[in-house]
């Protein structure tokens, strides 16, 4: 099995194994390592001499106080509280009250968690097994620099909450209405289906009666699990990016590059469009999110209309995804059971 992380229960039901994205790549500097929870767990991430990113429980083995609001000293992680120092290998190498050069003890080494750094994101492997050898990723998704725009967060509303909201289009009119002015509420040339793992979603946001300040609004928007999704709309290609923190909370990043426009304008546009994102969540997507009362990831009390047909088709792609990894993990024992017979 796989050390980093095995299939829990979150948000009332198991997370599909794969590749998450816990930090953006510009956070983890090489000078100051940076704390993170994750999937409920305290983790520590910085970077070693040569670049790469390293990540380790934030829990230092002496005596558990965490390891993030240390120092990156000679190429280590140095402890805060007694300055314990650990290899990029998660070897601890120096105890200071032992003295420079004495041997340390069995015992104190961490286990440094494999990570992988793409898409100007570091990823984290959260399931039983292997790891995959491909990060999830939607053909045309924004790479950083290009006039993309980062912005990162911590939601305190459920991961799967948000990630239903995120595919959900025909709220913009109704919830958003003053923050999205200009959008009608009838779903024409509606298209929702599946290629290959992606849910692939296409509609015009038209209104009924014609008038001053409304006009149809075209929206497109590509998802794959476990929590990426692409959205063309208002004029921007929007990237978001979804991993738990525990059953409450969730961290987004939300990566912003204007359709036609490019340079510092197009970063520009993306600092202020992300932080507008943020605000309405915060004002209006959060307090009903919060307020619907069914347990997440349950859909039989749900009526669901033809609008809702991306969100189903999601909630079946991760039922497929689950049902594999039990299957896998079923096949797994059966094996083991049999060697050990």
């Amino acid at each position: 099995m796989n050390e980093q992380g095995s299939e829990q229960s979150m948000n009332g039901s198991q997370l599909v194994p794969g590749w998450y994205p816990i930090a953006a790549s510009s956070a983890v500097v090489r000078r100051k390592p940076l704390g993170v929870k994750r999937f409920g767990k305290a983790l520590v991430l910085w970077r070693s001499d040569d670049g790469r990113a390293v990540c380790m429980a934030d829990r230092c083995s002496h005596r558990a106080a965490a390891l993030s609001p240390g120092k990156i000293r000679d190429g280590c992680l140095e402890c805060p509280y007694h300055g314990l120092r650990f290899d990029a290998s998660g070897r601890c190498v120096l105890i200071p009250a032992n003295g420079i050069g004495a041997p340390v003890p069995d015992g104190f080494n961490l286990h440094a968690i494999a990570v992988r750094e793409e898409h100007g994101i570091i990823w984290y492997w959260y399931g039983e097994g292997e790891p995959s050898l491909d990060i999830p990723w939607i053909h045309g998704a924004s790479e950083p620099g290009f006039g993309a725009t980062d912005y990162s967060w911590d939601a305190s509303a459920p991961y799967l909450r948000i990630a239903e909201n995120v595919l959900d289009f025909h709220h913009f009119p109704i919830l958003h209405k003053l923050m999205i002015p200009g959008i009608g509420t009838r779903m024409d040339e509606m298209d929702a289906h599946l290629e290959e793992n992606v849910v692939v979603f296409s509609a015009t946001m038209r209104y009924e009666k014609p008038g001053a300040m409304r006009r149809d609004a075209r929206i497109k928007a590509r998802y794959i699990l476990p929590s990426i999704a692409l959205i063309e709309f208002g004029g921007f290609y929007v990237n978001y990016f979804l991993t738990p923190i525990d059953d409450e909370h969730c961290w987004v990043l939300s990566r912003y590059r204007g359709v036609k426009i490019g340079g510092w304008l197009a970063s520009a546009a993306g600092i202020l469009a992300t932080r507008y994102d943020r605000a309405i969540f915060l004002l209006q997507d959060r307090g009903v999110l919060l307020s619907q009362s069914d347990p997440v990831g349950d859909l039989s009390q749900f009526k669901l209309f033809h609008a809702d047909r991306a969100l189903g088709l999601f909630w079946g792609l991760r039922k497929q995804a689950l049902l594999e990894a039990h299957r896998s993990k079923d096949a797994g024992n059966d094996s083991a059971a049999a060697a050990a017979g």
